[in-house]
Formats: structure tokens, C-alpha cells, sequence
């Protein structure tokens, strides 16, 4: 129980499930924008790079805090036993598949493709991975949706969060990598694409965390949840200030500044997609630790639905035999 609330708020997702979700939207998103690129004829541009190394690394990594969690590698087998009536299972086989896919497209295009101009085979491989890219931000939010116990987490409006949120955190950690492997190619063309591609995301982003506060808070189930997100301090500051509101001020000097020097836009363009990165991060942890079970409303007092607890054991209290 929180004294700060009225009922009880779960305590079994914390860090570790909320950097699998941070990871698997921000690795679909980056390979999201690579596929796209693909599409578009960039085979070899910087983007397109990066994007494709981070995909397949970043679920690798999310899969394995997963495991970390779940405390036993047989319970992975497990989980994906009944896709049919589980969206855990079949979250598990979405990211097995995209991490298929995305491994398939690095090694495809770095070992065995033209580095010139992709052809249908990669067309087709970066469609089926673009699909899959989409469905695994979606599913991040999905998943928290199939836990019927806390209503903030049941609102539609979760996967589409996790989706906008995997698309940022994706193009942040492409600009990272652009920054960090190729700081030339940051010249003031592609800069300013990058940068204006950037302030879109952010800006689609504000409105659809203001759109799921706003809905959350409107339901009496989910108001407590909702209050609890925009109370914490972690949010307002490190989500909402440093994770969208630094970089949307950076990008927005970027696209339309001139004059500054290279270095210094390559340190601005790294610092911004970091916060980026810390704040998506941190919308994920809120997310989870606020949700709270659902309160009745009668006659003014306000009663907390707790799980029932289990039946006795028919064997407690008898005497024993002598």
C-alpha cells in the first residue's frame, strides 16, 4: 500500500521489464527507419547503417533482461506455448520472428548485396521486417494491455504510446550512432532532415502522451494511476524536460541555426539523442510502477478490488490423529 494513494499499486514490473520494453520499441524504431530507407534507395546511407545494427543487438538484449526476470530460461518456452489465447505467446513469437528478420537483413545487405541499389529480394525482406518492426513496438504496449487487473494499462491508446515512443527512441539512438560512427556525414543537408524528422516525432509524441493522460484521467479506475504519473518527479523533469523538451530545443536550433561549428553539432546532435533515449526510458518505468488495481465508488467511500485470497487447506486446524 502507498500511504500517498488510496489502494495498492503493483510491485512485480519495475526496471528490468521496463528496459525489455525500452529496448524492443527503440530497436524495432531504429530498424523501422532503415527499412524505410531501403525503400527509398539509401541502401548504404548512414541512417540505414545504423539502423540495421541496432535492430537485431537491442531485442537480443531485451530478450535476455526478460529472461533475467522471468528468474528461468524454460519459462521463455513456456510463454510461448499458446499463441492462440495469450499475448505473451505471441509477443514471443513476433520478436523471435522480427529478430529473425532484422539478422537476416544486416547480414543480407553487408555480406551478400549490392551496396549500390537494393534489390527486390531486400524490398521484400525490409517489408516483412518493417511489419514485424511495427508489430513489436505495438506489443510492448499490447502486453500491459492483457493484464486485466490495472485499467491504466487496458486504455487502447497504450499501444500506440509504446509505438510513437519506439519510432523517437529509435531515430535519437540513429542519430547516436550517425554522431558517434560516421560525425562526418553530419553535414548541414542531412542534418537538417534528421533534425526536422526529429521535432515531427517529438512533437507527435507530447500530443499522445497528453492524450493518454487525458483519457486516463477522465476514468474513475485509471484517475489514480494517472495522478500518480504527473506527481512523480522522475516523470515531469526527467521524461517531459529533459527526455522530449532538451531535445525538441536542440533539433529545433539545428534545423534552423547555421554557423555553428561541426564539433559542437555533433556533441548537441549526441547529448539531445541521450536525453532522448533516458526519457523514453523513463515513460516505460512510470507507466508500470503507477499502475494501481481499480477503486469502487459507492456512497462516497471508495473501496480497492485486491485479489482474493486462496482457500485454506482442507487439513488446517483438524487434530491430529493419535
Amino acid at each position: 500500500m502507498d500511504p500517498k494513494v488510496n489502494g495498492m499499486m503493483q510491485r512485480y514490473w519495475g526496471w528490468l521489464i521496463a528496459a525489455y520494453l525500452f529496448l524492443g520499441g527503440m530497436g524495432a524504431g531504429a530498424y523501422a527507419f532503415a527499412a524505410i530507407n531501403t525503400f527509398m534507395g539509401k541502401i548504404a546511407a548512414p541512417a540505414t547503417t545504423v539502423g540495421l545494427w541496432l535492430g537485431f543487438p537491442a531485442l537480443l538484449v531485451g530478450s535476455i533482461l526478460l529472461l533475467a526476470d522471468l528468474g528461468s530460461p524454460t519459462r521463455a518456452f513456456f510463454a510461448g506455448a499458446k499463441p492462440g489465447t495469450s499475448w505473451m505467446a505471441r509477443g514471443f513469437w513476433i520478436i523471435s520472428l522480427f529478430m529473425v528478420i532484422a539478422f537476416i537483413h544486416l547480414v543480407y545487405v553487408y555480406f551478400g548485396a549490392s551496396r549500390t541499389e537494393p534489390s527486390g529480394l531486400e524490398h521484400t525482406i525490409a517489408a516483412v521486417g518493417l511489419l514485424f518492426a511495427i508489430l513489436t513496438m505495438a506489443y510492448t504496449g499490447i502486453l500491459l494491455g492483457a493484464a486485466k487487473g490495472i485499467p491504466l494499462w487496458r486504455t487502447g491508446v497504450v499501444p500506440v504510446v509504446f509505438t510513437v515512443s519506439g519510432l523517437v527512441t529509435g531515430h535519437f539512438a540513429i542519430i547516436i550512432g550517425v554522431a558517434m560512427v560516421f560525425p562526418a556525414q553530419l553535414a548541414e543537408g542531412a542534418l537538417r532532415i534528421m533534425a526536422l524528422e526529429a521535432v515531427v516525432l517529438v512533437v507527435v509524441e507530447v500530443l499522445t502522451i497528453l492524450f493518454f493522460l487525458q483519457g486516463a484521467y477522465k476514468l474513475p479506475d485509471s484517475r489514480e494511476s494517472a495522478e500518480r504519473m504527473l506527481r512523480r518527479g522522475s516523470f515531469i523533469f526527467g521524461y517531459f524536460v529533459l527526455g522530449l523538451g532538451v531535445p525538441l530545443v536542440v533539433m529545433l536550433y539545428l534545423l534552423f541555426g547555421s554557423g555553428t561549428e561541426q564539433s559542437t553539432v555533433v556533441s548537441l546532435a549526441f547529448a539531445s539523442g541521450v536525453l532522448g533515449l533516458l526519457g523514453g526510458l523513463i515513460l516505460r518505468h512510470a507507466v508500470l510502477v503507477c499502475g494501481a488495481l481499480p477503486t469502487l465508488n459507492m456512497t462516497g467511500y471508495q473501496f480497492r478490488r485486491i485479489p482474493r485470497p486462496k482457500e485454506p487447506r482442507a487439513h488446517i486446524g483438524k487434530v491430529p490423529p493419535h
